[in-house]
């Protein structure tokens, strides 16, 4: 593979120089991985922008990560990275089948790849639902699998955040897998494996190992989470300042560092318990609607991406999702159109169209992503 020598080199010498300062920035604990013979497939959950970082520490061969394709968007940067590390593109917003064949490709030719599999992270403290790709990739690449967990992730970055939070976190391998074992499962069952191999709960580990993860401005950002009031019912009303939640409505409450809430009237005390209840209300008032959008933000830009990764204005103006599908401006798409439909970071959106045209909806303001992401999904699932 060419550049194969210049990548394990930078690796290693990446590996020595970051060890110690992430160890001790987020309170990092690593349990060695176990060698394995052959190529490996390294999968695990994702939660903050390091979790690459923490897993390279914790394993010592060299590996290619399967990385997020916004981050190839800068041409000077996407020569970097390819020339230095190489990583493996994965579109969102899209069916990218040939994410899973480069890393098949990769592993046949002996090389270990890290993927992390849920291609998304919590907004609220739960692990992701696997890729549903993912079993079939593992068991056609005839490698070994091994499954490793990272645990603090949430609490020490929210996805939501703006700052960090100094706490503990935890890495450590939780099963390897032989190329023997995974040839005679079904890629559902793999899934079913690694799903519970990987699975996080960030509340119940709390209330069970309880940590407190300082830092400041603790709740900004948190609009991105919680898009539902529980006082008043309204969309976009709940903002975070300092360790502040409030709505307008007279709703205030406290995000402490154990990452729970305290509110005389707040009927939650995790963000985790928020999520459901807005998720039910959300589903509640789709079933009702005949018609018009659910809700809406304002000063938003449509941006159309194209193949070489450059993006262009395609609309601006107002974005609003319903019965009647999705718009900005004078754009418009059938829900049935949509596909692919994710969340770059902390709120910005990316889908494709029926054609395979990608667009990314940028705001000039802090505005939730997740209600816009969880309607969508809903809307598909009520159309079956």
């Amino acid at each position: 593979m060419q550049g194969y020598r210049r990548h394990v080199r930078l690796y290693t010498f990446l590996r020595w120089l970051l060890s110690a300062p992430m160890k001790w920035l987020f309170c990092f604990q690593t349990t060695p991985v176990p060698a394995v013979e052959g190529p490996c497939i390294v999968i695990a959950n994702h939660n903050t922008d390091f979790d690459s970082i923490l897993l390279g520490i914790g394993y010592p061969r060299h590996m290619y990560f399967v990385a997020s394709e916004h981050i190839f968007r800068k041409e000077w940067l996407r020569k970097l990275l390819i020339y230095f590390l190489d990583p493996i593109a994965k579109r969102k917003g899209g069916v990218d089948a040939s994410t899973a064949l480069q890393m098949v490709r990769r592993l046949r030719k002996g090389s270990d790849i890290a993927l992390f599999a849920e291609g998304n992270k919590s907004f609220h403290g739960a692990t992701c639902p696997v890729h549903p790709a993912t079993g079939a990739m593992v068991k056609a690449s005839g490698a070994s699998m091994i499954t490793y967990k990272l645990e603090g992730g949430y609490f020490t970055s929210p996805r939501w955040a703006h700052t960090l939070r100094r706490g503990r976190m935890k890495g450590y391998p939780v099963a390897v897998y032989s190329p023997q074992t995974l040839s005679v499962l079904a890629p559902q069952e793999i899934n079913r494996i690694i799903q519970r191999d990987i699975d996080e709960d960030a509340y119940q580990r709390q209330g069970e190992h309880p940590i407190p993860f300082r830092g400041k401005r603790l709740a900004e950002g948190i609009q991105n989470a919680l898009y539902l009031c529980p006082l008043c019912h309204a969309f976009s009303t709940v903002t975070g300042k300092d360790d502040q939640i409030t709505c307008g409505c007279g709703l205030a409450a406290t995000y402490l560092n154990t990452g729970l809430l305290r509110g005389a009237r707040l009927p939650f005390q995790t963000l985790e318990a928020w999520g459901q209840w807005q998720r039910e209300r959300l589903r509640g008032l789709i079933l009702a609607s005949t018609g018009g959008p659910l809700f809406q933000d304002r000063e938003q830009t449509l941006l159309h991406i194209h193949p070489d990764h450059h993006t262009e204005v395609a609309a601006q103006g107002t974005l609003s999702i319903g019965r009647d599908g999705l718009a900005c401006g004078d754009f418009r798409l059938p829900i049935v159109e949509v596909e692919g439909f994710e969340i770059y970071g902390r709120n910005t959106i990316v889908f494709s169209d029926g054609k395979g045209d990608r667009y990314q909806v940028v705001s000039q303001t802090e505005r939730s992503a997740l209600k816009y992401f969880e309607a969508y999904a809903m809307l598909r699932e009520e159309r079956g």
